[in-house]
């Protein structure tokens, strides 16, 4: 019981450790690669919808932000917090375990926040976010290192490189490349904090791209 409990205090300050608020992120990313009106965003494995909301604010009303989720609830989460914030211009989709489940070429720019160290079938998703993206497309990978405090909490069928939930950007770059793309920028301190590993950054262009 008091090993499950400290396990839970290490969950909760990783947890805060990867926190960041929404619109200074996509603030950031908008930097980063020139995200702006008009544009086509997958915001994959969309969480609670607060940064696929951002995103819609970042790309207008021209724009469109697709947002994926696995389970029902948290698609109907996300569906209302696009209501909330009168995002029209936001649509939500059924994840898959094995793909985007999104049409062919339809993204400027998939984004995907500490959910890479979640996949089961990296080479499946990869493949398909490839086929997601136009040519030129960016895909933003945000993740943090692995860490000894959450190997307690590590999804099931993850594989060895993600053992110890997380993932180092060089094991997720050897799968990227191994897709398809190419990195742009690797950005060590995208979330610095005290209380835990600091996400980075992947930017990444189909390497089809000029």
């Amino acid at each position: 019981m008091r090993l499950t409990l400290l396990a839970a205090g290490f969950l909760l300050l990783g947890a805060a450790a990867c926190g960041a608020e929404p619109d200074a992120e996509i603030a950031r990313l908008a930097q980063v690669i020139e995200l702006g009106p008009g544009m086509t965003v997958a915001d994959i494995g969309a969480g609670d919808g607060d940064f696929a909301v951002e995103l819609a604010a970042r790309v207008g009303p021209a724009g469109r932000v697709y947002a994926t989720e696995l389970e029902a609830e948290k698609r109907e989460t996300i569906e209302a917090a696009a209501k909330r914030a009168g995002a029209g211009n936001l649509e939500v989709h059924e994840a898959k375990v094995d793909g985007t489940n999104l049409p062919e070429g339809c993204c400027d720019v998939v984004w995907m926040r500490h959910v890479y160290h979640h996949l089961s079938d990296p080479a499946a998703v990869n493949a398909s976010v490839h086929r997601t993206l136009r040519p030129g497309g960016s895909f933003v990978v945000v993740d943090f290192p692995p860490t000894w405090y959450l190997r307690f909490f590590v999804p099931e069928g993850v594989g060895e490189k993600r053992s110890r939930h997380g993932i180092t950007p060089e094991d997720a770059l050897t799968e990227l490349r191994a897709a398809g793309f190419r990195e742009v920028e690797v950005i060590e301190d995208w979330n610095p904090s005290w209380l835990g590993p600091d996400s980075y950054a992947l930017v990444l262009r189909r390497a089809d791209a000029p």
